[in-house]
C-alpha cells in the first residue's frame, strides 16, 4: 500500500513538473530559427545587433533588481534582529502591523505610494521603481523567523568579546542564517525582475527607464521567443546555482 502511494505521488509530481517546465522549454525551442532541419541562432543575433533597445531595458532590469535586493536585505537584517531578540514595549504589536502590511496586495498600497512619490518629485525616475520595493515587510518577517531560532547564548558570548554591533552581526548572526539570506535574495530578485505594474504607473511618462518585463511584449514577432528566453536566463541560473541552498533554507523554515 505504501509503495502504491509513493508511486502515485511520484507520478503526480512528475506531471506537475512537466506542466511547469514545458512553457520554458517550448519558448527556448521556438527561439531557434530552423534552416531546413538545423537550428540557428539568427533570432538572437538580430535581437542583440539590430535591436539595441533590448539591451538597454535588460540593463535597467539588472540594475533595479540588484539594487532592490541589496538594500532590502541590508534594511531587513537589523530590523529582523530587533523584532527577534530585542525586548521593548509594543514590539509584538508593531510586528503584527508588519504582518498585516505584508498581506496587503499591491493595489492597496498603490495610491499611498503614488502620492508619496509625487510629493517628493520622484515620479518618472528610477527611484520610483526601486524605492517602494526596497522596504520589504516580507524580508523583515522571514529574517525575524530565522534569527529568532538563534540561541541567545551565542549572541551573549559575542557581546562579551566585543561591543561592536557590526561584529556581532558578522560573527554571531549572519553565519547562522546564511541559507536564509541567499534564499531571500533570490526571492526578492525574482520579484523585482518581474515588476510590471510599478513601472506602468510610476514611470508612465518616461518609458526609457522601463524594465525589460514591461516592454517584452512589444518585441518584434521574429525575435520575441529569443527575447523571452534571454529574459528567463538570470532567474533560471540563480535557481540552478543555489538550488541546494534554497532547499536547505525552506526545510529549516518548515522545521
Amino acid at each position: 500500500m505504501k509503495k502504491t502511494s509513493n508511486l502515485l505521488r511520484l507520478i503526480c509530481l512528475s506531471l506537475m513538473s512537466v506542466l511547469f517546465v514545458l512553457p520554458v522549454v517550448m519558448t527556448a525551442v521556438k527561439s531557434l530559427n530552423y534552416s531546413g532541419s538545423a537550428p540557428t541562432l539568427a533570432a538572437y543575433w538580430e535581437l542583440f545587433t539590430t535591436d539595441h533597445t533590448y539591451l538597454r531595458f535588460f540593463r535597467n532590469s539588472v540594475i533595479y533588481a540588484s539594487a532592490i535586493t541589496a538594500v532590502s536585505i541590508a534594511l531587513a537584517l537589523p530590523l529582523g534582529f530587533v523584532f527577534a531578540k530585542m525586548k521593548f514595549k509594543g514590539r509584538d504589536a508593531l510586528f503584527f502591523v508588519y504582518i498585516l502590511v505584508m498581506m496587503l496586495p499591491f493595489q492597496a498600497t498603490l495610491l499611498p505610494n503614488y502620492i508619496q512619490l509625487r510629493e517628493f518629485n520622484m515620479l518618472n525616475t528610477p527611484l520610483a521603481l526601486t524605492l517602494p520595493m526596497m522596504f520589504s515587510p516580507f524580508a523583515v518577517f522571514l529574517l525575524r523567523q530565522y534569527i529568532k531560532n538563534i540561541p541567545n547564548d551565542i549572541i551573549d558570548y559575542t557581546f562579551l568579546e566585543t561591543s561592536s554591533v557590526i561584529k556581532t552581526f558578522r560573527y554571531a548572526v549572519v553565519p547562522q542564517i546564511k541559507p536564509a539570506l541567499v534564499s531571500l535574495a533570490i526571492l526578492i530578485f525574482c520579484e523585482s525582475w518581474n515588476m510590471v505594474e510599478q513601472a506602468l504607473i510610476f514611470s508612465m511618462e518616461n518609458t526609457d527607464i522601463y524594465p525589460l518585463s514591461v516592454v517584452l511584449g512589444d518585441l518584434p514577432q521574429d525575435v520575441s521567443y529569443a527575447g523571452g528566453t534571454v529574459y528567463m536566463l538570470p532567474v533560471i541560473m540563480l535557481f540552478v546555482m543555489f538550488r541546494e541552498t534554497l532547499e536547505e533554507s525552506m526545510e529549516a523554515y518548515r522545521i
